[in-house]
């Protein structure tokens, strides 16, 4: 599965600890962790990074960041998020300028569809010039870690970095705190939207496939999760189309929607898929997807439906494709079973 979600009734500070260890993050009032994202309409891998607090030094460039972030404006470090129509009306100004989906509101980023249950210790630091609010960051605290969730900034304050130089502000209070862990979020490999994380210091990334952390400077010898799906599904489709079945590779927007919405469970949560024998308006058709988590392939029958999406404020928003799994023919552990697993199909 690509996409995983939790939704928790509880959670303490130590078992925030062991989900972030392990590629997990806060979204709203659930726990989320992905391989893989659509960011700009791109498929991504998305690499989940910590920086180790114990040993850690500010770099002279991010000491030099905060000093003038302190000889300018007014700083100040808080417990519980704000949540009124000063932070509201900088966030809506953020959210212009902003890359990537954002939540529409600040309580829709906090809780989603959820109801607050206040799982989370949640610190927000602050900004101001002259009594202005200009930049304001929230995270959580674990009991040894903690994690980022949002930087917003004021864009006619873009020159000064305030969104980087919060999140340093966030490192200086959770190592003033003892914490042994700070985790960012996660970086785009390929996409500099997400590689200001990278300058906080000598980040690790979580590698899914071994469960274990690695140095930044590994990245480049370890094969990226898209790069895994597209690998796969070559070979597959190669042995496949050697054996006579057609085949095309396209992608699933859609793929982590049963992770979010209980009412499509039975949807795709593939992104990336081999369509055998395609015909264009076919409403039935075999697909093959790939497992990262458990290295396997899957042939399944699907049929296409056509939905509306919601935006935020419940109105009617752009058509979508979905695929329903109406049956799921085999999992196989190499391209060989597909191909025999499709010439059964076609006798």
């Amino acid at each position: 599965m690509s996409t995983r979600v939790v939704r928790l009734e509880r959670l303490s500070p130590f078992e925030l600890d062991a989900y972030l260890a392990t590629g997990w993050f806060r979204i709203g009032q659930t726990l989320m962790t992905c391989r893989v994202v659509l960011f700009d309409g791109a498929l991504r891998t998305a690499l989940w990074t910590r920086l180790p607090l114990a040993d850690h030094t500010f770099r002279k460039s991010a000491r030099k960041q905060l000093s003038r972030l302190r000889r300018n404006f007014t700083v100040k470090v808080r417990q519980g998020p704000v949540i009124d129509q000063e932070h509201e009306t900088l966030y809506q100004r953020y959210r212009e300028i902003a890359r990537g989906d954002r939540s529409p509101t600040l309580d829709d980023f906090l809780y989603g569809d959820s109801e607050p249950l206040e799982l989370f210790d949640t610190y927000e630091t602050q900004v101001y010039d002259d009594g202005k609010l200009i930049a304001f960051s929230w995270f959580d605290l674990g009991s040894e870690s903690a994690q980022s969730l949002m930087g917003v900034y004021d864009p006619d304050y873009r020159k000064f970095g305030l969104g980087y130089a919060t999140m340093l502000l966030e490192i200086e209070h959770a190592v003033s705190l003892g914490k042994q862990w700070f985790y960012p979020g996660y970086v785009l490999p390929g996409e500099p939207a997400m590689d200001y994380k990278l300058r906080i210091g000598d980040v690790e990334f979580y590698d899914a496939d071994t469960g274990q952390w690695r140095p930044w400077s590994e990245v480049e010898s370890h094969e990226l999760a898209e790069a895994q799906l597209r690998r796969a599904l070559r070979g597959a489709a190669n042995h496949l189309a050697a054996n006579g079945v057609r085949v095309v590779m396209r992608m699933y927007p859609m793929f982590e929607a049963p992770a979010w919405h209980d009412q499509l469970v039975q949807c795709l949560e593939a992104p990336l898929v081999l369509v055998c024998d395609p015909r264009p308006l076919a409403r039935r058709q075999v697909l093959v997807t790939y497992d990262l988590d458990h290295k396997q392939f899957e042939m399944l029958r699907c049929a296409r439906a056509s939905a509306m999406a919601l935006t935020h404020d419940g109105d009617v928003g752009r058509p979508i494709e979905l695929w329903l799994v109406e049956e799921r023919i085999g999992r196989f552990d190499d391209v060989e079973g597909i191909a025999e697993a499709a010439a059964q199909l076609r006798r």
